[in-house]
């Protein structure tokens, strides 16, 4: 997924994981909070939207994954679009392929198929993460770096960038650390599903 990210390929995936960390930042909104309150509000979210998806994974509601985050995506797709008053088109063919390929998955009733698309849903919002604390910020140090970091391409999450600075600490340092916090719970829960 990680080396796919930066791709054409993957873009149904960046658009479910921009959409939550987006909603993270819409209920932080009204409550007058700032750059920081706004990207730990991100990580947070992501971070529980992680560790959900990872506990339904080998549970009856697996199956039902790749459907339900169509159907969230593709409403969430229709709701921007009446808000902003214009309809972005590759976005739009993006999640109708996405759409278009989960229900032939239930027309043929390919349970495995399905359990992959599970997956690739649930790890598509940790390869999203990452890239936003670790690979944005490795990519901004020079103009080299973000030449060959092609995955940071389409990314909509930004969540280090409130951060640089901080405690005299540059941003690098800050995704890093965030990162590891994140891994613990996702490695813990990867582990446990292997001995289940």
């Amino acid at each position: 997924m990680l080396f796919l990210w930066g791709t054409l390929l993957t873009e149904p995936f960046h658009i479910f994981a921009d959409y939550i960390a987006g909603a993270a930042k819409l209920s932080v909104k009204g409550t007058g909070g700032n750059d920081v309150i706004s990207s730990l509000a991100q990580y947070v979210v992501l971070l529980m939207a992680i560790i959900l998806m990872q506990k339904m994974i080998n549970t009856k509601a697996e199956s039902y994954i790749p459907c339900f985050v169509a159907i969230i995506s593709a409403a969430a797709f229709c709701f921007k679009s009446v808000t902003d008053g214009h309809i972005n088109l590759k976005k739009g063919i993006a999640l109708a392929v996405s759409v278009a390929i989960v229900t032939l998955l239930y027309i043929i009733k390919k349970e495995a198929l399905l359990k992959w698309a599970a997956a690739v849903y649930t790890y598509s919002i940790s390869t999203a993460m990452l890239t936003s604390l670790v690979f944005v910020p490795l990519s901004k140090m020079n103009g080299t770096l973000n030449k060959i970091l092609y995955i940071t391409k389409y990314n909509g999450i930004h969540i280090t960038g409130a951060f640089a600075g901080i405690a005299g600490l540059p941003e690098l340092v800050w995704g890093l650390f965030f990162a590891i916090i994140a891994a613990l719970p996702i490695v813990f829960l990867a582990t446990q599903k292997g001995k289940a």
